[in-house]
């Protein structure tokens, strides 16, 4: 299956590459995973901001900079699912989605 998130992936894979090779960066083994670390912890630091609770003001300019810690984690999610083959469309309707149609198929026995 490719969706909207397979597509999606493989842009942020070329930005990804682009980066790599411009500053050198060696991403085999587990970087995904560590680099995703990473920006989990960014994104940590930059909700405690927004909500108040450090020394920085919780203001327009933390909001936005909790925006882009959000699109750095699921970037490099994403990155770590094609590195691992993992069809995040597929996982997606796996997890979650496939709930919304068991809950239309209820609600549709419940009408009859």
């Amino acid at each position: 299956m490719s969706g909207p998130l397979d597509a999606l992936a493989d842009r942020i894979v070329r930005v990804s590459d682009i980066y790599a090779e411009h500053f050198g960066i060696d991403r085999s083994g587990d970087w995904p995973l560590l680099k995703l670390q990473e920006e989990i912890g960014e994104l940590t630091q930059a909700y405690l901001t927004t909500t108040g609770r450090t020394r920085r003001p919780a203001d327009e300019a933390a909001r936005e900079q909790l925006a882009l810690e959000m699109a750095d984690a699921l970037g490099m999610l994403l990155i770590m699912a094609k590195a691992e083959g993992i069809d995040m469309d597929q996982a997606m309707q796996d997890k979650w989605l496939h709930w919304l149609e068991r809950d239309s198929a209820v609600m549709e026995v419940g009408e009859g």
